[in-house]
This record gives structure tokens, C-alpha cells and sequence, in this order.
């Protein structure tokens, strides 16, 4: 049997990195571990990251160049990085019809960036196309504007640049329209994209986990009774919301054996530092900042639950690591929380308003403090959940979905 053709577009890609670069890196070679010709269009700058590593035959990796010295535009405003994106989709997509003249794909799929505002020119090929999984359709509530700080007037430019990109980027309107499938990550992108004009638009997370990030032996989570060690990680970014975060452990400083471990770093730590001074949380917070990847892992193993409350995400992928290692996750109902998390895996909250999310977060939080087996039940199911979320399975989960056959 004729082995098929994918042309992938993964701008971000590669094998030693997280998010949107880890992405890239897994969906390329997954395809290929299936017995696809992968033919791969990423940045020039992923090329000695990516030639560290042996790659199979059927992998192979096309190499776009900004011309000049433009490949800095990302690095010089925000602008410039959305700017630099689109003209390396326009250059990458001229490489792609020669390509396709030349070796006749059979489907095309965009991966990274995933954004639909962002979208491809890919679709113009006349192959079946596929974009996503993708995030993006999804704004800050306004309600929380509060723990955004200062820095609320760039969410408001950030949806101003949205709806920019969605009426004038060519790579936008019509590839949605076009498209032979969209994969979205959340219900707020699937609701934008059907906006549009999408028309096969399905729900998928958008990341996965490798077979070897789970723990050797999985242990369900059973908290020493009187005691609820929780854990949150990420970058301190104002859309992570965790100064909501820390206003919940506030109204819980009189249960001084519910902790919380904070893991990261980011532009708002001084904002963060300060809120545990003024609210006198130092016994019940701990800030460990930016530390090894295996580090994280330790706390993903000894911590009993996972608080998260971002007030913007597409599809948290922490959620997944996780409850990979049996953590019950404690969230808002919102975004790609509301999504990845189920009433089996943690406790999804109601946020209609800033003082709606604080009250069930706390109730939350004290009716696991109190109920030790019902942490261990939901951490059994956590990890039940995360086994399922492999690369492997979620390649493959997609592709009989939506490739054509």
C-alpha cells in the first residue's frame, strides 16, 4: 500500500521543549511513527534543536527563512511577532505549492501556532485540510478585571487585534470556510470559529502527555486527615489569575494545615510577593520559583490537589500533568478548564462574578480538607483520565476522525 503524504505545518517545533514547540515536535513525529510521509514546514531556528536528534526516514523537515533580518521582527513588540507569524505563513505557503507540485500531497493539517485569528494559507492547495487543535476564541471576563492589575488595557488591545485579524487576515475567514475539518480546544473557539463560517468543528485537547511522564507506580492521593497540601504551577502572567488564587487561601488562613506550594515564575511576581506580605499568608503559601522540570514533577507526586483558576487558557496542559500523577484538580468552570476537567476528575467552579468564584473555590477546597476518601476517589479517576491522554492515543484519535481515508 502507497504510503500518504502529509504536508504539516508546525512553525513551532521542537523535540527538547514544552508547550507549542513540544506540540510540533510530537505531532510530526507521531504521524511518521504511523506510517505517514511527514513533511514538515517550521522556523529556520528550530533546525540544530531538531538535528540533535535522529528522526525516522519519513520525516522530513522544510526549513522557512525570513529574508534580511526580519527573523528578529519577533523579538522587537507584540505587533511585530503577530507581523513576522503572517509572513512566514505567506513564505512558507509559496514553499508548499512547490512542494505539492513536485511530490503531490495528500492532506495538509496546521498544528502550531494554533490560532484560528492567526489561521494558514495551506488551505489553498485544493487538498483536504485540516487546522487544529487550536485555542483562541477565548477572552479574560471581564468581571475579573480586578486581578489583572495594570495590565487589563492589553487584554482590551489583545481582542481589538483579534477582531483585526479576523476581518482583514486573509489566512483567517476563508480558511475556516475551507477547511475540510477545525479542531478546537474549547467551547468558546468552537462557538467563534461556527461565527466565522467553520463548518467540521469538533473538540479535542489540544496537548498530550509521552508514555514516559507518568510515575513509575501510580499511588492514589490520600491526604494525612486535618491536612490538604495543594499545589499550582505555571508562569505569573496576569491572565493566570493567581491573585484570585491567593484571595481564596485568605479566606482560608484558619485552617493553617491547608497549604499552598506556588511553582514559577513571571512578570507579576513582585504583585504576587506582595499580596502573601499583605494578606499575612507566609505560613500557608510558599513560593518555590522557577525550578528543573523533575523538580515539578516531585511536587506533582507529593502534593494532594491541583488549584488552578486562569481567567484565560486555551487548554491548560498542567491540568493533564497533573492528574498524570492522580492530582484532583480544583478549577473555575471557564475555557479549556471547563473542558479538560470532569465532576469525576476534580471540582469545576461556578465564576459568574469575582465573589461567586472565591466562595465556591473556598467551599471547594474545605469539603476535600474534610473528606480524604473523596480526594483519593477523584484522584483514582484523575489518573484513569491522563492514562488516556497519550500522544499516541490522541494522534490517533484525530486522524481516524479526520483524515480522510
Amino acid at each position: 500500500m502507497k504510503m500518504k503524504k502529509v504536508l504539516l505545518s508546525v512553525f513551532a517545533c521542537q523535540p527538547k521543549k514544552g508547550s507549542e514547540f513540544s506540540n510540533g515536535w510530537n505531532w510530526a513525529i507521531g504521524l511518521a511513527n504511523k506510517g505517514y510521509e511527514v513533511h514538515c514546514l517550521t522556523l529556520r531556528t528550530n533546525r540544530p534543536f531538531i538535528e540533535e536528534v535522529e528522526a525516522p526516514a519519513n520525516l522530513h523537515f522544510h526549513y522557512v527563512e525570513m529574508p534580511f533580518k526580519l527573523q528578529a521582527m519577533h523579538r522587537w513588540s507584540q505587533p511585530t511577532l503577530y507581523l513576522h507569524y503572517i509572513m512566514w505563513q505567506r513564505l512558507a505557503y509559496n514553499i508548499a505549492k512547490r512542494l505539492h507540485k513536485k511530490l503531490k500531497f495528500d492532506l495538509a493539517h496546521h498544528i502550531s501556532w494554533g490560532s484560528p485569528q492567526m489561521g494558514s494559507f495551506l488551505y489553498k492547495l485544493n487538498i483536504p485540510f485540516i487546522f487544529g487543535p487550536a485555542g483562541g476564541g477565548q477572552n479574560a471576563p471581564e468581571a475579573f478585571k480586578k486581578y489583572f492589575l495594570c495590565h487589563w488595557a492589553s487584554e482590551i488591545k489583545r481582542e481589538k487585534v483579534s477582531d483585526f485579524l479576523v476581518k482583514n487576515n486573509p489566512a483567517c475567514k476563508k480558511m475556516l470556510q475551507n477547511a475540510h475539518a477545525v479542531i478546537v480546544s474549547n467551547q468558546e473557539t468552537f462557538e467563534f470559529v461556527k461565527d466565522i463560517g467553520a463548518k467540521n468543528v469538533s473538540l479535542s485537547i489540544d496537548h498530550a502527555l509521552p508514555e514516559s511522564f507518568f510515575p513509575e507506580k501510580f499511588i492514589a492521593k490520600t491526604p494525612v486527615p486535618g491536612t490538604l497540601k495543594m499545589l499550582w504551577v505555571g508562569r505569573f502572567m496576569p491572565r493566570k489569575g493567581l491573585l484570585m488564587t491567593l484571595d481564596v487561601m485568605n479566606r482560608l488562613k484558619a485552617y493553617p494545615n491547608i497549604t499552598l506550594t506556588i511553582v514559577g515564575d513571571g512578570e507579576m511576581k513582585e504583585d504576587i510577593i506582595k499580596k502573601i506580605n499583605d494578606d499575612g499568608l507566609g505560613d500557608t503559601v510558599t513560593m518555590t520559583g522557577m525550578i528543573p522540570y523533575e523538580q515539578v514533577r516531585e511536587y506533582y507526586s507529593t502534593c494532594d490537589v491541583f488549584f488552578f483558576t486562569s481567567l484565560r487558557d486555551s487548554c491548560p496542559a498542567q491540568l493533564t500533568e497533573a492528574m498524570a500523577f492522580g492530582m484532583p484538580v480544583v478549577t473555575i468552570n471557564l475555557h479549556g478548564q471547563g473542558f479538560v476537567i470532569n465532576d469525576d476528575t476534580g471540582i469545576r467552579c461556578k465564576c459568574d462574578t469575582p465573589e461567586t468564584a472565591i466562595n465556591e473555590l473556598e467551599k471547594a477546597i474545605i469539603g476535600l480538607y474534610n473528606n480524604p476518601e473523596k480526594v483519593t476517589k477523584m484522584s483514582q479517576a484523575a489518573f484513569e483520565f491522563a492514562k488516556k491522554q497519550t500522544w499516541a492515543a490522541r494522534i490517533d484519535e484525530l486522524v481516524k476522525r479526520h483524515y480522510p481515508v
